[in-house]
């Protein structure tokens, strides 16, 4: 997990640059038009989605994992609240993954939140487990950018830098 501010990317120097530079091509195109809906950026290697959903208390939220896609999660209106763990889940309750890339479980060990606030953004390595959309007090409407990177992108284009 990886968290960090829209506004200081040139100086995050321990993120992979090809990571940051497609960070900075969705804050361009947010910039401009932040509409709901999905955007491609590279096939199915890479694309966003920008979301307005609401949090929810703890007890109404599920840890979850993905195996193919990197997740960063960039603020773009209201305050959220993540739980990550740095250890894998013990045990899977529901898979997914071969069908959505994803899977959730309640087994997740020493968790640990951060609050995001608007042009916060965080990133969460594949098999990372995290549990978004928790609320910071009271239930309130957030709207987001999600970016999907296949770790498999990265990997390749990291192999000619």
């Amino acid at each position: 997990m990886y968290r960090g501010n829209l506004s200081s990317l040139e100086s995050y120097r321990h993120i992979p640059y090809s990571l940051i530079e497609l960070i900075q091509v969705v804050k361009r195109k947010i910039q401009s038009n932040s509409k709901i809906g999905t955007y491609p950026l590279l096939g199915d290697d890479v694309f966003y989605f920008i979301v307005d959903d609401k949090t929810k208390p703890l007890s109404e939220t599920k840890p979850e994992i993905h195996a193919k896609y990197i997740d960063v999660q960039i603020v773009l209106e209201g305050e959220e609240s993540y739980g990550y763990s740095l250890s894998p889940f013990n045990s899977i309750d529901e898979d997914l993954i071969e069908k959505k890339d994803v899977a959730f479980s309640k087994d997740i060990n020493e968790e640990q939140f951060v609050t995001l606030y608007q042009d916060d953004f965080i990133i969460f390595d594949t098999n990372q487990p995290h549990r978004p959309l928790v609320a910071t007090s009271e239930p309130e409407n957030v709207k987001k950018a999600v970016v999907k990177i296949n770790k498999r992108y990265l990997i390749e284009k990291s192999r000619f830098e």
